[in-house]
């Protein structure tokens, strides 16, 4: 597992306000299905104060935990104490992140500005789309980040399998603090399949080091990818 702090580590394990709001009035969207940090916020906004706050998220363990401690911040805030959360804020609330998984925070409050903005609409404009918590949690896609080497062609199966030994030769150290390890088994079409030994099996904490590793993955590969542990045997 990565150098998560208590905190964090709090907040995906035992995640607040995770789920729908059947009564929003703001709704905002930021991330990627696509690319697997995808998160939709719900606000229930009551004379100027946000009286309820519920996310949901297609992310990892930064992801979520990201969206949880700022939907337990935002809760009796005032609009203009919301709009001053910033991507910073969330991440001393998180006790720290790793710089690989700062853009949790920053699609966290990509969500928050979205669902002001939504909020801040004509009222007839926001009645107009009805129930849009109810509908499925489908954002629009982003592009997978580039490899570090700026390459634009493919990757060639040699070569990506190259790429991911060489991310796993560099985040190595870090499972093994952690008393884990993680092992390249394969890859096959969009899914990287890992081994993961030690700490880094457990099956709560899995999480937190999957998604590390499959955004680093995404960036070396240049491609969309879904890391996933292979089975024990």
């Amino acid at each position: 597992m990565l150098d998560y702090s208590p905190t964090l580590t709090d907040h995906f394990l035992n995640p607040r306000n995770r789920g729908t709001l059947a009564d929003a009035n703001a709704l905002g969207e930021a991330g990627s299905v696509r690319t697997g940090d995808a998160l939709r916020l719900m606000l229930r906004i009551e004379g100027g104060v946000i009286a309820k706050a519920r996310f949901e998220s297609t992310g990892s363990g930064p992801d979520i935990a990201a969206a949880s401690a700022l939907t337990e911040a935002l809760c009796a805030k005032t609009l203009a104490e919301a709009r001053a959360i910033t991507a910073d804020d969330l991440e001393t609330l998180l006790g720290g992140l790793p710089e690989e998984e700062r853009s949790a925070v920053r699609v966290a409050t990509a969500a928050l500005a979205a669902a002001l903005k939504d909020y801040a609409q004509p009222p007839a404009f926001r009645a107009a789309k009805g129930a849009r918590a109810a509908q499925p949690l489908a954002i629009a896609p982003l592009k997978p980040s580039p490899p570090k080497s700026g390459a634009a062609r493919a990757l060639s199966p040699e070569e990506e399998v190259e790429a991911a030994q060489a991310v796993l030769a560099e985040m190595r150290p870090q499972f093994r603090a952690d008393g884990g390890d993680v092992e390249l088994v394969d890859i096959v079409g969009p899914r990287v399949r890992v081994a993961l030994r030690g700490s880094c099996s457990d099956c709560q904490l899995a999480g937190l080091t999957l998604g590390g590793l499959q955004k680093r993955l995404a960036e070396a590969l240049g491609r969309a990818v879904l890391v996933v542990p292979a089975p024990v045997r």
